[in-house]
């Protein structure tokens, strides 16, 4: 009984310091809004084709919430200003919290230069393009009139909006090895209820839809939630096949949009050096499985660039899996016997790594043959035993007599 009562009080005490570690980190939300310089884009159709004027703006993003472990001062509401030296779009957002307002806080308080673009789409709904290193976002307001798409605004304008939808994607490029596995991500936010979401890949001037039961190394997994969206894009298994342009294409409603995700390729090569001496004596270097194309080769000797022999590249040959390889062979000179050793060094510069990956081959002299060394070897024996011979035939040659006399004195 002892017993169960330690376990009671031990699972009672347990659970109050789980209530009470939760209770210590309270979610306090807070409205804020935002300020960000953006551009007002207007299309035209012209003689030469398609132009784009631009218009400096503000925008503002009212209602915005940010979730505190603590209660803090309040942020300044934003005050409309009865003047403006250019137009100011209003947007009241209708979204619930969401997790990157605090980085749209830091762009505003530390006056970080982001692209920013607000164009009309039809009718009374405008969109915003907010470009930032590590998210893309897309937020669709609705003014209180119809807009028209070829007029300019007024620099003392000030529009009301409202905002219910906002997409966001990440990330906006990104850079991996083959073999590797990337996700791309793509969110909307507000009314889910009737959104589809499709992903596309634009390569080599070609599109086409993403279908996994097609390519077993392609994943797509949709979440939904009450105010939230996700759809992310797995790929386990990279090649260059998969570089390009990834496009997110959500449809809601009247409204067709759409996310851009770059996805690059960067495989550093794999360098070896070897040396040959028939029919040319020659070192090469094998430099395989690189991606992209630009890549350098430059040789050394013994630390100095060469400037006397031009070495022979070949061209890159494509690898089934995208990479490419390619050789470069320098014809050298053997150091004569007892000079010294030549350092060749094969120095391979690519946009996948930072340094030139240097390669080192040591060529030596030659050493002795085997049939030189069996010369050598036969004439020190008959040298050794014609000297035997002599040592043996002078000690013949002293009279008995001498030694007699040698041993008596």
């Amino acid at each position: 009984m002892k017993k169960i009562g330690h376990i009671i009080v031990g699972l009672i005490l347990t659970l109050n310091s789980s209530l009470f570690q939760c209770a210590a980190v309270p979610q306090i939300q807070q409205a804020v809004d935002v300020l960000l310089p953006c551009e007002y884009v207007l299309m035209e159709q012209g003689s030469a084709g398609l132009s784009f004027t631009r218009q400096k703006m503000t925008l503002v993003l009212r209602n915005l919430t940010v979730t505190e472990e603590q209660q803090s001062d309040p942020l300044p509401e934003y005050q409309t200003p009865e003047d403006t030296e250019v137009p100011i779009f209003e947007a009241t957002v209708n979204l619930p919290p969401l997790p990157f307002v605090e980085r749209l806080l830091h762009v505003e308080c530390e006056g970080e230069e982001i692209p920013c673009e607000f164009t009309p789409l039809y009718s009374k709904f405008y969109i915003a393009h907010i470009r930032l290193p590590e998210i893309n976002i897309a937020l669709v307001a609705k003014a209180e009139s119809d807009v028209d798409p070829d007029q300019p605004l007024s620099e003392k304008s000030i529009i009301p909006l409202t905002a219910d939808i906002l997409i966001s994607s990440s990330p906006p490029s990104q850079m991996a090895s083959v073999s590797k596995e990337v996700n791309l991500n793509c969110q909307v936010w507000g009314d889910v209820e009737d959104v589809d979401i499709e992903w596309h890949l634009q390569k080599e001037g070609k599109g086409k839809k993403i279908n996994p039961e097609e390519d077993s190394h392609i994943s797509i997994e949709q979440k939904k939630q009450e105010w939230k969206e996700d759809s992310s894009l797995t790929i386990d298994k990279l090649t260059v096949h998969y570089e390009g342009t990834y496009i997110c294409a959500v449809s809601l409603g009247l409204h067709r949009l759409q996310q851009i995700l770059q996805l690059k390729i960067k495989e550093p090569p794999r360098v070896t050096l070897s040396l040959i001496k028939d029919p040319v004596p020659s070192v090469i270097c094998h430099t395989d499985r690189y991606y992209p194309l630009d890549v350098e080769v430059e040789w050394l000797l013994n630390g100095a660039p060469l400037t006397d022999t031009t070495p022979v590249t070949s061209s890159h040959r494509r690898n089934s899996d995208g990479t490419y390889n390619l050789f470069s062979q320098l014809q050298v000179s053997i150091p004569a016997p007892g000079a010294s050793s030549h350092k060749y060094t094969c120095v391979v510069s690519h946009v996948s790594s930072e340094e030139p990956i240097l390669i080192d081959i040591i060529v030596s002299p030659p050493e002795p043959s085997l049939l030189f060394q069996i010369i050598c070897f036969t004439s020190s024996l008959i040298l050794l035993a014609f000297m035997l011979k002599a040592i043996h035939m002078f000690a013949r040659t002293v009279p008995h007599g001498v030694e007699k006399d040698k041993k008596l004195s």
